[in-house]
């Protein structure tokens, strides 16, 4: 399987992470993938022979996917001859554009085309298309369309979301405090929005953090790390690992992990 991603054009950009392709089609086996949380939503457009996807529950992968948030690691499986491409969208844009309570969402996986018949209409343009700046650019003449009309979302959320990337240790406390709300109200519009709880989204920031710092580490010593301080001590850090990972930190520099770190590091 090989993996890409690739930026999208500068208008869509406040509202598209990436766009996030996995190429499967020279495959001859089927294969297996652990991902991992990475604070996004996403769109997947799947052709070929599909699979499953694993999250708490299992699900076979329709043409057209819509994952909410996952709070943990997860499977995917796939068959020989798979290609997907996927939209990461930005925390908040799901819901905005679907006008859903994203915690319904969450740690799910659902027939996309059953929301909005569009996608599956969209699916069968991007067929035409043999490569994937041709079906990157379908899908950006459709996002135009849907999202370029619609007023974009300025809300609490995303001045929490902006100031949990920038301030990195920042308390829910705090945020609460910040905005002049309280804790339940912040927590509410968060699952709402978003589908996690500003906690659980602030820690998958600081995992996306600590990954990047691992990953260049031949071997991982804890009192090195920059990102130590942010733990009451190494065993707070080994289970936030396990929970996101599956996997301690010495196990996963030694895995051939190469989906899970696009899916996370999109």
């Amino acid at each position: 399987m090989i993996f890409h991603s690739h930026i999208p054009i500068e208008a869509l950009q406040p509202y598209v992470q990436c766009y996030l392709e996995a190429d499967g089609t020279q495959n001859i086996l089927a294969g297996e993938y652990t991902l991992f949380p990475n604070g996004l939503s996403g769109i997947f457009f799947n052709f070929g022979n599909t699979g499953k996807i694993i999250l708490k529950e299992e699900h076979q992968t329709p043409r057209v996917s819509i994952f909410g948030q996952i709070d943990q690691h997860f499977t995917i499986t796939h068959s020989p001859s798979f290609y997907s491409i996927g939209i990461l969208l930005k925390p908040t844009v799901l819901s905005w554009l679907f006008r859903v309570d994203m915690h319904e969402f969450t740690n799910k996986a659902f027939d996309g085309s059953l929301l909005r018949d569009d996608l599956h209409s969209l699916h069968h343009q991007l067929q035409e298309y043999a490569t994937a700046s041709g079906k990157i650019n379908c899908i950006e003449q459709y996002l135009c369309r849907m999202i370029l009309n619609m007023p974009p979302p300025v809300t609490l959320v995303e001045h929490a979301v902006h100031l949990i990337h920038s301030a990195k240790t920042v308390s829910i406390h705090e945020l609460a405090r910040h905005f002049n709300v309280s804790q339940r109200y912040l927590e509410t519009q968060f699952q709402k929005k978003i589908g996690l709880s500003p906690k659980t989204y602030s820690l998958i920031q600081r995992f996306k953090r600590m990954e990047r710092q691992i990953i260049k580490m031949p071997n991982v010593h804890w009192q090195q790390m920059q990102f130590a301080n942010e733990y009451f001590d190494q065993n707070h850090f080994i289970k936030d690992f396990r929970r996101f990972t599956g996997r301690t930190p010495s196990s996963y520099l030694l895995e051939n992990l190469e989906m899970g770190r696009s899916y996370l590091n999109a």
